[in-house]
């Protein structure tokens, strides 16, 4: 059974496309508190502040995805867009798991997908 306490951070990958370029990002669902307002589970939250220590990106920037949005469209416009911006990390909100699932496939067609991990490790790259 899933312990949601004992997950500690979501995996984080970047994203490289055939011109050099990469961007660190981060797939959630859309969550919401108890005020009805949009909040980041536990685990995403260690992640986001995890992966901008690994990566020294300096923000985030977020990317709603609806259900009935065109994957193949909108997931590479917003890559794209922040592979321009210095410092970014994009964080995905998918409003459904489906749409998480589906957006990692367009991301591995899309992109060469590597985990982003601690420098430690010598495989951050």
């Amino acid at each position: 059974m899933f312990n949601e306490e004992e997950m500690k951070f979501v995996p984080a990958y970047y994203a490289a496309n055939g011109k050099g370029q990469r961007v660190p990002f981060i797939v959630s669902l859309m969550m919401v508190d108890d005020k009805n307002k949009a909040a980041l589970p536990p685990a995403v939250s260690a992640s986001i502040d995890r992966t901008l220590i690994i990566t020294g990106t300096e923000g985030v920037a977020l990317a709603n995805i609806y259900n009935v949005e065109p994957l193949d469209l909108v997931v590479p416009a917003h890559i794209d867009r922040s592979m321009k911006i210095d410092g970014a990390l994009v964080l995905f909100r998918c409003q459904s798991p489906e749409t998480a699932e589906n957006l990692m496939v367009v991301m591995n067609e899309a992109y060469t997908l590597t985990l982003v991990k601690d420098k430690q490790s010598n495989a951050d790259a």
